[in-house]
């Protein structure tokens, strides 16, 4: 997969076009965009990758969860049959009405059928709602009182957004919430505006031939998707992001933050400081997946013993452990080089990594002796040839170096490869695009760069 991404006015870029390929590098010095560009390519596109219409019923449906949830703490349900059926009935039919967006499709949602559907089961939710029995209204204490009004309110309210709704519109309610909670989430900022370089013109992205979106100093957010495009991505797996082997170190002590401010701030409850992928991946290490390991020999080369010599182990209740020669270490006790490695082999294991899916990982060097750098390079790459989608951003010299032997041994490969150079002028602006000598000339550049203090130094102590 081969395409272009235009930035405008978004982070350190006023105006740059990246390229996207089977393997793309961002390549530069510090503070030019380059991390910036991965979280923002990471949120959008796990954004596209969501079931959009699960997402907007689940918003819908918050505040009726929330006051048939209040209702639930009084006493007296514990104890009284009738009052304990009628909460029963509410969340069978709630997980019916949830069943029916559960896995639909875009293009189900093509068909308004399933507006009515969901209108009809509405019906029947505010109907057993209007059943409660009168004798828990009767005796129960005024909070119940007015947990059990909002509730009939907040599914009438849910009941008059389906009517005033179209499944074009269900979709296009969840993909803008998608997109601002995952910006959110992903750079730690109060609201997406804080994103943009400048405030008085607006932020645009323009993904090739999928989709543009354009962000406004007061939070307006536009957007256009090809639905072609949208249904192709989201037949892949995942999009994951890996950043420093540091957060697997502190995944315990981060998972227990992670909830802390939403009982003190609930208004405020993504900003733990804690990027969104961090979670992301870690929910979705603890599942188990069907079928083989897509790459058992990335995964037993990354594993052997003039490698890692062991394997990072993840227990039912997800705490990570590296397993050598038969005995456990905790993580934080592990070299952290060996966790930058192991984490990668572990998503291999678990099969979260599969042919399809997008990855990637800010400064995938960190921690790592320049052998092991090659050895990341090498595993990278040979993902990228079996069908994962690799992005890094990096200033490793040492696996830069590798890529342009590499590139040089197997030219056949270099179709593979999207380089683009971050500088202090821009991204890809020193250079032709599609010249032939493309690859060469922003790999020199970069190199010179990149290799310049090193250089200098060697010069000065002649």
């Amino acid at each position: 997969m081969a395409f272009k991404v235009k930035i405008k006015n978004i982070g350190k870029l006023a105006n740059a076009e990246i390229h996207i390929g089977d393997f793309t590098v961002f390549a530069g010095p510090n503070n030019t965009g380059k991390s910036f560009v991965s979280k923002l390519l990471y949120s959008l596109f796990n954004a596209m990758n969501a079931n959009h219409a699960e997402t907007h019923l689940n918003n819908l449906l918050e505040p009726v969860k929330h006051h048939s949830f209040m209702i639930s703490r009084d006493r007296r349900m514990r104890s009284d049959e009738a009052i304990h059926s009628w909460q029963s009935s509410m969340e069978n039919e709630t997980k019916k009405l949830e069943t029916l967006v559960t896995g639909a499709s875009i293009d189900e949602f093509d068909n308004e059928n399933i507006i009515f559907a969901l209108i009809s089961q509405m019906e029947q939710m505010q109907q057993i709602a209007a059943d409660i029995p009168q004798s828990f209204l009767k005796t129960t204490d005024k909070r119940s009182r007015i947990d059990w009004d909002r509730l009939t309110t907040s599914l009438a309210e849910l009941q008059e957004q389906l009517h005033r709704t179209d499944a074009e519109g269900f979709i296009v309610a969840g993909i803008e919430y998608e997109i601002r909670q995952n910006l959110i989430r992903n750079f730690q900022v109060p609201n997406i505006s804080a994103l943009q370089r400048e405030e008085s013109r607006p932020s645009e992205v323009e993904v090739e031939d999928f989709s543009a979106f354009k962000l406004s100093h007061d939070e307006g957010l536009e957007f256009q998707i090809n639905k072609s495009w949208l249904r192709q991505l989201q037949e892949y797996s995942r999009v994951i992001y890996l950043e420093s082997p540091v957060y697997w170190k502190l995944k315990p002590a981060l998972e227990d933050i992670r909830d802390y401010p939403v009982r003190l701030f609930r208004d405020r409850k993504q900003l733990n400081g804690v990027p969104g992928y961090f979670y992301d991946l870690s929910r979705a290490l603890r599942f188990e997946y069907t079928g083989d390991m897509a790459f058992p020999d990335v995964y037993d080369n990354l594993t052997s013993e003039h490698v890692i010599g062991g394997r990072i182990a993840i227990s039912e209740t997800g705490d990570l452990s590296f397993r050598e020669n038969g005995r456990n270490f905790s993580m934080p006790v592990t070299a952290t080089g060996i966790a930058n490695l192991g984490i990668l082999a572990l998503l291999i294991e678990r099969k979260v990594l599969d042919e399809g899916t997008f990855l990637f990982i800010d400064e995938p060097e960190a921690h790592l002796h320049p052998a092991w750098q090659v050895i990341m390079a090498e595993s990278l790459f040979e993902l990228s040839r079996q069908g994962v989608n690799i992005a890094i951003a990096t200033h490793s010299v040492d696996i830069l170096q590798w890529l342009e032997v590499h590139a040089k041994k197997n030219p056949e490969d270099k179709q593979l490869i999207a380089l683009n150079h971050f500088s202090a002028t821009g991204v890809n602006q020193d250079h032709e695009d599609n010249a032939e000598d493309d690859f060469e000339t922003r790999m020199g550049a970069i190199m010179h760069e990149l290799t310049t203090p090193f250089s200098d130094l060697y010069l000065e102590g002649l």
